[in-house]
């Protein structure tokens, strides 16, 4: 009803506005020499209202074909995107896969029109490391570096694990070394450095970076003590080549609470004892003083060992001391067998005998075997003797060489 109402009045003012024009009629002269045109003014209103209609029609049309240039430009675009997420989508599945060289293929072609170029970069990085192809793995790194310069860590610590893998700890120290400097207590580099310092043996590095990584809150209170404890005790066995003097330079170092540990206390020893024959009983002392101080409170049977290897002056005391020990930790075989010792030397021939006994009786022991034999032997019971002398042999024959 609306639209016919609106159409009618549109035929009410175009008949108005005809009978108007003819009724005053009016003229348009235009002169440019040579020309002059002249028309009537409806008519002259009529020729403006289509040139006006017309000129529209072009601005919108030109406006529209820019818009649609528009679009098929950004489809193109995004065609060529999806063309190369595809791609590296690909390469990330072939990499995962195991397919290295398709893998490298697809990320490489991927680059140009990825986004984030870094990940396509980095992942054939890997794949060419995979392929043994090291020149192209560098440049890879290198172009990575190049797209994003900012991404230093992530970049690094792909180069560092490639290098590692490919043993060039030297590479991959100086790698890590520059990385945490950008980033101290970085859980990653730190983790990466301890793997290539346990490698290179480095223990004073890695006692160095003890701290960041218990600040990294990588290891806790009791994995930090542990850690600690095995790395002195790998410095004490790097350093049979030291002086005296140095061993107990390293030994004042060592945090007081961890003297109290039997592993580093039985490295320290054993490096102690190959001085011992150099430097006489001032060297016996301390070895058999550390060694009284830790058995106190904590079984360690390697302890027990070297002390049992020692040359005492005073035997009645040492077999107090070792007593005692046999009483707080029980029949401990290398306890037995120090007992025994200390029994022959002391002509106790009797307990010797019984501690020599006893301690085979707990397991067998080519040096208890022989030491029994030497016993027996020294007593007149030489076919008992010879059986002993026998298990022992056969006991060492039988060890690893």
């Amino acid at each position: 009803m609306r639209r016919l109402i609106i159409i009618l009045l549109l035929l009410i003012a175009s008949v108005w506005c005809g009978l108007l024009a003819i009724r005053h009629t009016g003229f348009l002269l235009i002169v440019y020499q040579p020309w002059m045109v002249q028309m009537p003014l409806w008519f002259a209103f009529i020729c403006f209202l289509v040139f006006f209609g017309l000129f529209y029609l072009v601005i919108d049309s030109i406006d529209r074909m820019g818009f649609l240039w528009f679009r098929l430009k950004n489809w193109l675009h995004i065609r060529r995107e999806h063309q190369s997420y595809g791609k590296t989508q690909q390469g990330l599945a072939a990499l995962i896969e195991g397919r290295f060289k398709k893998a490298e293929r697809l990320l490489i072609a991927g680059v140009n029109q990825s986004f984030d170029p870094l990940i396509n970069y980095l992942s054939a990085a890997r794949a060419a490391h995979e392929q043994k192809a090291l020149d192209r793995r560098d440049h890879y790194i290198q172009k990575a570096y190049e797209s994003a310069p900012k991404a230093h860590l992530a970049i690094g610590l792909t180069q560092a694990e490639l290098e590692v893998k490919q043993d060039q700890l030297a590479a991959a120290t100086a790698t890590l070394s520059h990385l945490r400097q950008i980033s101290p207590v970085h859980p990653r580099v730190l983790k990466l450095l301890e793997k290539v310092y346990v490698r290179l043996a480095d223990w004073k590095n890695l006692q160095n970076m003890l701290p960041a990584m218990r600040k990294a809150k990588i290891l806790t209170k009791v994995e930090f003590e542990l850690f600690e404890k095995n790395i002195y005790c790998e410095i004490f066995h790097a350093a049979s080549d030291k002086r005296l003097s140095d061993l107990r330079l390293i030994w004042k170092d060592v945090p007081r609470y961890l003297k109290k540990q039997p592993d580093i206390v039985c490295a320290y020893v054993t490096q102690l004892l190959q001085h011992a024959p150099i430097t006489g009983s001032d060297t016996t002392k301390e070895i058999a003083l550390l060694i009284q101080y830790t058995l106190r409170t904590t079984w360690h049977a390697q302890l027990a060992k070297i002390y049992g290897k020692l040359s005492f002056a005073d035997l009645n005391r040492q077999l107090v001391i070792v007593g005692a020990w046999l009483n707080r930790y029980g029949q401990q075989p290398e306890l037995l067998f120090i007992l025994g010792t200390l029994c022959a030397r002391l002509q106790l021939w009797g307990k010797a005998r019984d501690y020599f006994a006893r301690c085979l009786a707990c397991a067998p022991n080519a040096e208890a075997s022989l030491a029994y034999g030497k016993l027996l032997e020294s007593l007149g019971e030489r076919d008992e003797a010879l059986q002993k002398y026998r298990e022992g042999l056969v006991l060492l024959a039988s060890l690893p060489e």
